[in-house]
């Protein structure tokens, strides 16, 4: 289905391996309180990754497939990371204390230093994995940041004061960015979502934590949101990943519950999982009035919230199309693996000038990919 839109190129989100877990041969899925099948996986991989080679062997089996390879014979792509090409939410100075997946104490950044070279060696690019941003024609520049290799402790982003997402000098490079860019839509690959809550207490991942007061990484993304409305800059949307259920969530100044009201509404598009365990949706944090405006997971069909189904039960199992029009608005989909179309949106851009018509324009089409083969979520965006 994905290789039939014939992109011109894809983002790739993150967690594109699942360096972190072994994939058994067989296993039984639940519905949170009762088993309802065996998954079955061929092949199956029977490691956690921690040298470099098995880093490597992970890309190697994802690779190995018949249908990754002949998307990505047709498809450039740029690629993010998350925490699966490492290990589950780590962060930079992160010791894993008696985990049960690796003898003794680990060092987080060691695993960082060898995924990092294997992910450089398996994937198009250039030299050191950072952020970046890419311009396509009149409509379109794309930002992606890097959400984790310069992150503050997980531990910390419950607290009063300022927890590093980006940190201070990504933070100006994307303010910078964004102010300087005259693409009608400014769009955020984030790989990590906004509004949608990660983890658990002591352990937030993303940038919310539950609680309706501003904490944590949420002083940076305040920072950052603020920074955008003070600028007069429009048309920024989110696309994320990371969570396995799909939606449209809308942040807005409307419903802000942390005190904080002097930003622009931002709309952020979730990608569900296209052959990956489902569990969600999520909760929200209402920090910046962060709501569904749709929202498809287990507990959306009457499952536990957390039950993880397997890819069988494809009702769950989605990717993502947009596509931006000759006049610049911006048609999101969210679709189901037989086509369907589960969510749409049509965004119409707010035109400042027209600057932007002073470049060429361009056609092209991209999809964001979250997740490893075997469990992993696609976003694919056309423009015209």
């Amino acid at each position: 289905t994905m290789e039939a839109l014939s992109p011109d190129f894809a983002l790739f989100q993150g967690d594109l391996i699942y360096a972190d877990g072994a994939i058994p041969a067989a296993i039984n899925y639940t519905n949170g309180t009762e088993v309802l099948g065996t998954w079955v996986n061929n092949p199956s991989k029977d490691f956690v990754a921690v040298t470099l080679d098995e880093f490597r062997a992970n890309w190697k089996y994802n690779h190995g497939d018949d249908k990754m390879q002949s998307f990505l014979a047709k498809t450039p792509i740029f690629v993010q990371w998350d925490d699966h090409e490492v290990t589950n939410n780590w962060y930079p100075t992160e010791v894993l204390v008696n985990s049960p997946l690796y003898e003794g104490n680990v060092s987080a950044d060691e695993l960082y230093n060898r995924s990092l070279q294997a992910l450089i060696e398996f994937n198009p690019i250039e030299s050191e994995f950072t952020y970046r941003s890419q311009r396509f024609g009149k409509h379109l520049e794309i930002f992606f940041p890097d959400f984790r290799s310069y992150r503050d402790p997980n531990p910390d982003n419950s607290n009063p004061t300022l927890t590093d997402m980006m940190g201070p000098e990504q933070v100006a490079w994307l303010k910078d960015g964004l102010k300087s860019s005259s693409a009608t839509w400014k769009i955020i690959s984030a790989h990590d979502p906004l509004g949608v809550v990660t983890g658990s207490e002591g352990d937030y991942d993303s940038f919310g934590n539950e609680d309706p007061a501003i904490l944590g990484r949420e002083l940076e993304l305040q920072e950052l949101l603020a920074f955008i409305n003070d600028n007069g800059i429009e048309n920024v949307v989110s696309l994320t990943s990371d969570v396995h259920f799909t939606a449209h969530v809308n942040l807005s100044p409307d419903r802000a519950e942390g005190g904080f009201t002097d930003f622009k509404p931002l709309d952020e598009f979730v990608i569900g999982p296209i052959h990956a365990g489902s569990f969600g949706p999520n909760y929200m944090d209402t920090s910046f009035g962060a709501q569904y405006e749709y929202e498809m997971g287990p507990l959306s069909l009457g499952y536990e919230r957390w039950a993880n189904l397997a890819p069988e039960v494809n009702e769950l199992q989605s990717f993502g199309h947009a596509s931006v029009s000759e006049t610049g608005e911006l048609h999101v989909k969210l679709i189901g693996i037989d086509g369907s179309v589960m969510h749409e949106k049509i965004l119409s851009p707010v035109v400042l000038n027209d600057s932007a018509n002073e470049e060429s324009t361009s056609s092209g089409c991209v999809v964001v990919v979250s997740c490893p083969l075997g469990l992993f979520s696609l976003f694919v965006m056309m423009m015209f």
